[in-house]
């Protein structure tokens, strides 16, 4: 089992040097983060970076889940465009793409395309401030590794999310475009590992509708899923965070305290 992880992992990374050598990005500027690609408000409340600076930007749609405006809706059209020349581009080299996640089938792993500074910054100084303040007690503090990828949804390929949690302490959900309609999220109730079998209850559930930059920040173990789009296309740009430390000093086997079993 070792040896073929550690297989898997070389090709990963000889994919990795081969597309960094040989993709020329239609918009270079994608690859390096400034602050013009975010929401002003976004950008005040995390240069303030107090109690009071990030809790106006949030809107708690649940307990345990917040949105607010993350993007600028023109980062969001060039992302899609990039990732519409990348498809293209592996395509006529047969160039395989891995799958973001066991669960999407269509998308890209942003980290394979040269992302990974971009993602990482994006995380620490932008994700930790709000992780700190949300969900401290899932390492929201420390958080220190990244898999970041773009799904898609449309008729004839994904038109749907099954029921799940993510692989991760902390989950970034924003919505990238483009015109679509149907494919709201749903949430189920914030389990542990142990306890993730278990039925939810009335008051867990709650449907949320995405729009263009606007970003969703939960815990990585509140169980969701996104229904059906009827129409369109519908791009998400997913940043799964996790704490090593969270990870190393929290594996007790019991229950933990922010479970709603």
């Amino acid at each position: 089992m070792k040896e073929r992880y550690e297989e898997y992992s070389k090709n990963i990374e000889k994919n990795r040097i081969y597309i960094r050598d040989h993709y020329r990005p239609l918009y270079k500027s994608l690859y390096n983060l400034n602050d013009d690609i975010f929401d002003p408000s976004f950008v005040n409340a995390i240069r303030a970076n107090t109690t009071v600076s990030l809790k106006e930007i949030l809107k708690q749609e649940h307990p345990g889940i917040y949105s607010f405006d993350m993007l600028q809706p023109a980062f969001c059209y060039q992302l899609l465009e990039e990732v519409l020349s990348i498809d293209s581009w592996c395509e006529r080299n047969k160039i395989k793409k891995q799958r973001p996640n066991s669960m999407n089938n269509y998308g890209i792993i942003l980290d394979d395309f040269g992302f990974a500074p971009f993602l990482d910054q994006l995380m620490t100084e932008y994700i930790v401030p709000l992780s700190t303040l949300l969900f401290k007690d899932v390492g929201g503090d420390s958080l220190d590794e990244h898999h970041g990828f773009i799904v898609e949804y449309k008729l004839g390929e994904d038109t749907s999310l099954g029921f799940h949690t993510d692989d991760s302490d902390v989950t970034l959900n924003v919505c990238l475009g483009k015109k679509f309609e149907g494919g709201s999220l749903y949430y189920k109730g914030l389990r542990c590992r142990l306890c993730q079998q278990t039925e939810s209850l009335p008051q867990e559930d709650v449907e949320i509708n995405h729009s263009v930059g606007r970003a969703i920040l939960n815990r990585g173990q509140h169980r969701h899923g996104a229904y059906d789009i009827t129409s369109g296309e519908r791009y998400n740009l997913i940043l799964w965070c996790k704490s090593k430390y969270y990870r190393e000093h929290n594996d007790s086997g019991k229950c933990p305290d922010w479970c709603g079993r």
